[in-house]
């Protein structure tokens, strides 16, 4: 098993293919879905939790919520550069097809969760990397309330924890499972192990809290929100590799159960939430058969706990995020080969 040297030596990739000018649908023999590439990346970069934002904090006269209507991105790792990780915060507007630039991340990260939580925008742990290593686990927690303004620095995690799943719910942000340093040593991928620590954040008194632990520790997985409840799916483990298992927690009673698993086991895949289902896409796999990334795409329903393929992405990644907006689900960044290679730019979006 390689996954714990998939990520020892990150090298230069290549960049994504060009742009079609129409959406791509799927044939009448296909899986449902629609996928439309769209304008690149401001460069290509991997390993990134992108989320959801609005143009403006000023809501104006009205009372109702800012839409959100803007897609953001915070640091993640770069085809190339002395360490290659970033701190830039790029947003992309639908309206216009147009990314932009907000305000840099306090320090360059890698794996940093960003969170839309009650109308901020949080930056929640990731790696660090320089000359001391590559993977130096952060508990670091950062908030901002606009794209143009200042992150303020909030209570950070109560232990180091990254490549996690962080989700907004209820007004709480949950970071769940992901990586912990397996000892005194935290630089290095192989100094970490899965953790089952889930935490949940309270912006009402800048504190985090312990709340049942997640049945299976593991890394690399995707999170949403749907129902009032958090759905963990896939992702991997360090002894196991990938895993196929999805995990559900319902906050009101502080426990988690099990939905029906995925098709694939997919590690460093992403998922978001559409007209009510939930939809993964892509990620990557490491065996003594070889390893490779996936283009498949899968819909879960939560009212019958079943799956189905849908259109496959066009361009193959892992590492990638994926946000909705509106009607659609958008789908960027990420790397064209397992491991650091072949890192994307790429940006297409999804329609059902």
């Amino acid at each position: 098993m390689k996954t714990m040297n998939r990520r020892s030596v990150l090298t230069s990739g290549a960049a994504c293919v060009g742009l079609a000018a129409a959406p791509i649908p799927a044939r009448a023999d296909e899986p449902m879905g629609a996928w439309t590439p769209l304008a690149d990346m401001p460069f290509p970069v991997q390993e990134i939790y992108p989320a959801p934002f609005r143009k403006s904090a000023d809501p104006g006269p009205s009372l109702k919520p800012s839409p959100m209507n803007l897609i953001v991105n915070a640091g993640g790792l770069l085809p190339d550069g002395e360490f290659n990780v970033t701190d830039a915060v790029t947003f992309y507007d639908p309206a216009y097809d147009a990314w932009g630039y907000g305000t840099a991340l306090p320090e360059p990260r890698h794996h940093v969760a960003l969170v839309n939580n009650n109308g901020f925008l949080y930056a929640v742990g990731g790696f660090a990397r320089n000359a001391r290593g590559g993977w130096q686990m952060r508990t670091n927690c950062w908030r901002l309330r606009d794209l143009k303004g200042q992150w303020q620095t909030m209570q950070p995690l109560p232990h180091p924890q990254a490549e996690m799943v962080c989700i907004s719910l209820g007004g709480y942000i949950h970071a769940v499972g992901g990586r912990a340093p397996s000892g005194s040593l935290n630089a290095q991928w192989a100094d970490h192990i899965d953790t089952d620590a889930h935490w949940f954040y309270d912006p009402a008194d800048n504190r985090w809290r312990s709340l049942a632990p997640m049945p299976t520790p593991r890394n690399s997985a995707a999170g949403v929100s749907v129902n009032g409840v958090l759905y963990v799916l896939g992702g991997r483990t360090v002894a196991g590799g990938n895993t196929d298992a999805v995990e559900v927690y319902d906050p009101l009673a502080d426990r988690w159960a099990e939905a029906s698993p995925m098709p694939k086991a997919q590690g460093g895949l992403a998922a978001a939430v559409l007209n009510g289902k939930i939809y993964a896409f892509g990620g990557e796999y490491f065996g003594t058969g070889g390893s490779g990334v996936f283009a498949e795409a899968w819909e879960y329903n939560p009212d019958t706990d079943k799956w189905r393929a849908v259109a496959a992405m066009p361009r193959r990644r892992h590492g990638l995020g994926a946000v909705s907006i509106g009607e659609a689900i958008y789908v960027m960044g990420g790397a064209a080969q397992a491991g650091g290679n072949a890192t994307s730019a790429a940006l297409d979006r999804f329609e059902i």
